[in-house]
């Protein structure tokens, strides 16, 4: 049986339907919980995969994060390895930064927005079942260039790489789309200052999340299913 990390941030921020996934395809799951103190691990060893959820710090929070730069060091070895990787809003942000692309701090996007697949993304083992356009949720104010030598799978209007892929098995993917609406409703009763503050209006994203979600976890959950596919 295969066992894949995953590592969480914060509480608000689960693996959701990836875990749900991941248990119904028969595969082991150990979960290292960096805000409850857990510590990174320094090898692969006999992990199989690696999922890196989001957050609400940043790759420039390394300095006072020391956790952030394990996992910067633990995504080196699972590419070296080519073993799958699935990395989550900050956790595609931190794959990024591991690939040597600059994350830097830029517009802020949060809410329900238009996405859309790049031509890669049609013929991905992953994504290739995803519409062309498709509402997600997206809640983040870190940019990143696409990764030299990375597929382009994802954009939104303000994200120009909100998905990519590099290799045959690693993937950095912005939105949110391992959310239930319960965890949407959770992540939004816990920022709402944060939201206030960005200008976002919190009824919004409630009221679409009530439009969007469960057609957007349905196709979420044929893309974990891909994924862990990958695992062997």
């Amino acid at each position: 049986m295969s066992e894949v990390l995953i590592i969480q941030h914060q509480a608000g921020e689960g693996p959701g339907t990836i875990e749900e996934e991941l248990l119904g395809a028969g595969h082991k799951v150990r979960k290292v919980r960096v805000d409850e103190g857990d510590k990174v691990p320094r090898e692969v060893g006999s992990l199989s995969g690696l999922v890196v959820m989001g957050g609400s710090m940043g790759v420039g929070d390394q300095g006072k994060l020391s956790h952030l730069k394990d996992e910067i060091a633990l995504l080196k070895q699972f590419l070296v390895t080519e073993k799958p990787i699935l990395g989550i809003c900050l956790g595609a942000q931190l794959l990024a930064s591991a690939l040597g692309a600059e994350v830097r701090a830029g517009e802020k996007e949060i809410g329900w927005m238009p996405v859309r697949k790049m031509p890669d993304a049609f013929k991905d083992a992953v994504l290739r079942r995803l519409p062309e356009n498709f509402p997600a949720l997206l809640w983040h104010g870190d940019h990143f260039p696409l990764p030299k030598g990375a597929a382009h799978l994802l954009s939104t209007d303000k994200c120009g790489c909100a998905g990519f892929r590099y290799g045959k098995k690693a993937y950095g993917l912005v939105p949110h789309l391992e959310m239930t609406a319960a965890m949407v409703d959770e992540m939004v009763a816990g920022s709402r200052k944060e939201l206030v503050a960005a200008g976002v209006e919190v009824a919004q994203i409630l009221e679409d999340t009530s439009e969007h979600v469960e057609p957007a976890e349905e196709l979420a959950r044929v893309m974990w299913r891909g994924w862990a596919g990958l695992l062997g």
